[in-house]
């Protein structure tokens, strides 16, 4: 997840906790806001989806969305997937004052094994997926700093292994590599009452799936579509480079 979105996201909290705009508009003699929505992983306040009893952060990095999940819903047990060492070591530490966190140091993909994992020098760009000059381009800082090799697992190998109790919302931040997760753990997603997962719409890795894929992948397990939050632009054209895309499913009919 890239710095300007993390900044985005934590204002967006911190204002929803403060209130600090609904307090400048009363000041100003304006109409009060409708409160914030205390549930940031949803593209409008109307679609009210329930609180999750488990979730599944697949790409942790070093906690970001970890943290922001517990601010929303606090004490909930959360498996994180991150490889890269010196990330998943900041999970253990985060650990330290979340122990529902349960770092797992693992990629997921559509196999099992182990792959080679471009590592960047900001380490939330990294990916199986090479990266294309186009992400370069808008962010140099993220140059790619070596190859490393990492183990990777199908979600539906080790699902098993994690206690799921439903809901289960599920995010999903692999840098052009979702579609892969995916087909390894359809059998799992299809179990999950919500998933986020980021989608690219400038080529910026090697191989990435196109949003229609990745629509046409969650509709068939009877997802529908919330909508998109957390947009990331051209620093310089402002061209929309991705976003969350937020499936849910629908309520069961009495």
């Amino acid at each position: 997840m890239s710095i300007r979105k993390r900044l985005r996201r934590g204002l967006l909290n911190l204002d929803g906790r403060l209130g600090v705009r609904a307090w400048l508009r009363e000041n100003d003699g304006a109409e009060p806001s409708s409160p914030a929505k205390s549930d940031p992983f949803t593209s409008t306040a109307e679609l009210q989806h329930p609180r999750p009893n488990t979730v599944l952060d697949i790409g942790g990095n070093i906690g970001q969305f970890a943290e922001e999940a517990f601010r929303a819903f606090p004490g909930v047990p959360l498996y994180s997937f991150e490889p890269i060492p010196d990330c998943y070591e900041q999970l253990l530490r985060l650990r330290e004052d979340q122990p529902t966190l349960h770092p797992i140091q693992l990629a997921l993909s559509d196999h099992d094994g182990e792959v080679d994992f471009w590592l960047s020098r900001y380490r939330g760009s990294s990916s199986i997926q090479e990266m294309l000059p186009a992400h370069l381009e808008a962010w140099p800082h993220t140059e790619i700093e070596t190859k490393i090799s990492v183990k990777v697992a199908r979600l539906d190998s080790i699902a098993s292994e994690l206690k799921l109790s439903p809901p289960v919302f599920a995010k999903l931040d692999v840098q052009g590599h979702e579609l892969a997760v995916i087909n390894g753990g359809r059998e799992t997603f299809s179990r999950c009452q919500r998933v986020m997962l980021e989608c690219n719409f400038a080529p910026l890795y090697q191989g990435q799936p196109a949003f229609d894929d990745i629509y046409a992948a969650m509709h068939s397990m009877g997802f529908l579509f919330d909508g998109f939050i957390g947009e990331l632009r051209h620093p310089q054209t402002l061209e929309l480079l991705s976003a969350d895309a937020i499936f849910y499913q629908p309520p069961v009919q009495n």
